[in-house]
């Protein structure tokens, strides 16, 4: 399955340099609906859903992998959004 899949992954923006917005335990990247907008003009926002959470993938979580920080930031350094 392709990451865009896996992880909702959503562009927006006109900019060429990326900014990440990753969400919090428990959240999805809706929650950051009413910030990215400020940034559009200047930035390539790129937005996703960590494993387990919003509309990720639900095959995306792994149990053992996500059991520290590490494996969300391992998913993260993976993505080529």
């Amino acid at each position: 399955m392709h990451v865009q899949q896996r992880f909702n992954v959503q562009t927006r923006g006109r900019g060429k340099q990326p900014m990440l917005f990753a969400h919090g335990y428990g959240c999805d990247q809706s929650m950051w609906r009413l910030v990215t907008p400020a940034f559009e003009a200047e930035y390539r926002v790129i937005l996703f859903d960590l494993a387990g959470c919003g509309h990720a993938h639900p095959d995306a979580y792994d149990r053992t992998r996500h059991a520290s920080l590490q494996g969300y930031a391992q998913d993260v350094l993976n993505q080529r959004a």
